[in-house]
């Protein structure tokens, strides 16, 4: 009931909330990030200082990761390096547009968990990472084989991005038997560090298992927080696990990272971001005008979070990027892309 109560509350407080934009330019100087609204699935779109570029995940399949195709070439200029693909897991609404990213871009690097799956829009991103590599040398961090550990770090002129956590598969001591929990345990997740802010990108990564007691906290986000000493988890922004399931977003994770903002990737199925996750947010202490969702306006019904619901509302894609900027000066601006 607390949660309820919280969340009629500062939706009457905040209705200014829907209008909200500011159409951030993506060639200013500092650090931008974009989280596409690909629908249900993840993409965001990372602009560094001195030229550098990063994907992390790819979108969804659906559309053949059209939606996430667009935002790429729209920030990153055709024929470009990209420094960094990052594919947090083997899902397909994370994989979508990895083989036009390979036609578009040189990319240096992609870091996987080598997690192997059956789907075609797997196999098709696969075999373009790999021909990559045999073509033109492009590192491919596969964890399968490939020893990258949690604290390691990439710097891009002013820009540090680190693995909090990834795994080929999880840890025994895990104990887990629910084949999606499985595979969206291993997700890499990375905090992006520039001028003293920082963002957490999460991939699905789990903390808890559905209607567990709200002390809860298993998994990959236990290894997070266990080892936030060494290798922080504390962040500005965070791109909230696992799109707002119910079994992630643990209280004592979302304690150890302590954002000022969250941004749910979702879309019309699952019926996320779930409300019952999104109030352990608000009930930590983000505030509703510093929650932002790619799927704004939509209605699942039942279990998902009603802010901004319109009713009978089928939340198409495309509309409702989520813009970050880290300023040179250290200054964040979160915003919708369009009003």
């Amino acid at each position: 009931m607390r949660y309820l109560t919280l969340l009629v509350l500062t939706l009457c407080l905040n209705l200014s909330f829907l209008g909200r934009s500011l159409a951030l330019d993506h060639n200013v100087d500092g650090v931008f990030v974009r989280v596409v609204d690909v629908g249900a699935g993840l993409c965001a779109v990372v602009k560094m200082q001195g030229g550098h570029y990063m994907i992390y995940d790819a979108g969804n399949y659906n559309d053949s990761g059209a939606k996430a195709y667009k935002a790429i070439t729209e920030i990153i200029p055709y024929g470009k390096e990209v420094d960094l693909l990052v594919l947090s897991h083997s899902d397909s609404d994370h994989l979508g547009a990895v083989d036009e990213i390979f036609n578009t871009y040189i990319v240096k690097r992609t870091l996987r968990t080598g997690y192997k799956r059956t789907s075609g829009i797997w196999e098709t991103a696969d075999k373009a990472i790999k021909d990559e590599s045999k073509s033109r040398g492009a590192v491919d961090i596969n964890l399968s084989y490939y020893e990258f550990l949690p604290g390691a770090t990439y710097f891009f002129d002013q820009t540090n991005v680190t693995m909090v956590a990834g795994f080929h598969e999880p840890p025994d001591e895990w104990n887990l038997n629910d084949e999606s929990e499985i595979r969206n345990s291993v997700s890499i997740v990375i905090r992006l560090l520039y001028k003293g802010k920082s963002i957490l990108f999460t991939g699905d990564t789990v903390g808890r298992h559905i209607d567990d007691p709200e002390d809860a906290l298993i998994a990959a986000e236990k290894f997070m927080v266990d080892n936030s000493d060494f290798i922080t988890i504390d962040s500005d922004v965070l791109i909230a696990p696992y799109h707002g399931a119910d079994n992630a977003s643990s209280t004592d994770f979302i304690k150890a990272v302590s954002p000022d903002f969250v941004i749910f990737s979702a879309g019309h199925k699952f019926k996320y971001p779930r409300a019952s996750a999104v109030g352990r947010y608000i009930y930590n202490g983000v505030v509703l005008d510093n929650i932002f969702r790619t799927d704004l306006g939509d209605d699942e019904g039942g279990a998902e979070w009603d802010f901004g619901r319109k009713p009978g509302h089928k939340d198409k894609a495309g509309d409702d990027d989520v813009d970050i900027l880290i300023r040179p000066d250290g200054e964040i601006v979160v915003e919708y892309r369009n009003p």
